[in-house]
């Protein structure tokens, strides 16, 4: 009986028309748009995903990027006019800025570092920004040798460092910006700090920061 139903089947099946026996040309070509129309909107799809997560990535280097010269900043603010030198060589604070470095006394609160006055140098080093911090430096007698200063990396991917200064290092000058602030008898009014990275997406525009004269 099972051999009569198959026979059955495979005459009805000889007797269709040509045109009934699978696809027919305008079946296939609109099957092959659909399934273009998908896979544009599959790839589509992936390539928004790709920027999406892009922008992510690039949004947290940059919002670490920033914390970390904020971190900065706050350093350089922190900076006192700690009288150096002898009657001789005149009044002077430790404050020597240059293009590329700065050295100045930082006051800590304590919280990551002990609290009191720090000595603090900030330099670029390789493609690091690097401040070294030599802990308590006022407290260490003259002619003494100064403790182990403690090293850290602010900033990676850094391709140069620009720090400039604005007031009156002398009061026969007129305020303004200059490249380089040693030697004076005060701090600098402002201090600009200007990062240049090897990814240009994580630059921004300089950070001023206002220091306290007294």
């Amino acid at each position: 009986m099972r051999l009569a139903a198959r026979s059955r089947r495979h005459l009805l099946a000889g007797r269709r028309r040509p045109g009934e026996q699978g696809l027919t040309l305008i079946e296939l070509l609109l099957s092959l748009a659909i399934l273009a129309v998908l896979t544009g909107f599959l790839a589509g799809g992936l390539a928004i995903g790709r920027r999406a997560f892009d922008a992510d990535r690039v949004n947290r280097i940059v919002s670490g990027s920033s914390a970390a010269v904020q971190t900065v900043s706050t350093l350089i603010g922190s900076a006192l006019p700690i009288p150096e030198g002898t009657r001789d060589q005149g009044p002077r604070i430790m404050f020597d800025g240059r293009q590329q470095t700065l050295v100045f006394v930082g006051l800590s609160e304590g919280r990551s570092l002990r609290g009191g006055p720090h000595k603090i140098r900030l330099r670029r080093s390789g493609n690091d920004l690097v401040a070294e911090i030599v802990v308590r430096a006022t407290e260490t007698k003259a002619g003494a040798p100064l403790p182990p200063a403690i090293q850290v990396a602010v900033l990676s991917g850094v391709r140069e460092v620009h720090f400039e200064y604005f007031g009156k290092i002398n009061p026969a000058s007129p305020p303004g910006w200059r490249s380089e602030w040693a030697g004076a008898e005060h701090l600098p009014d402002l201090v600009s700090i200007r990062v240049d990275f090897e990814d240009q997406r994580r630059n921004e525009p300089a950070t001023i920061v206002a220091l306290r004269q007294g």
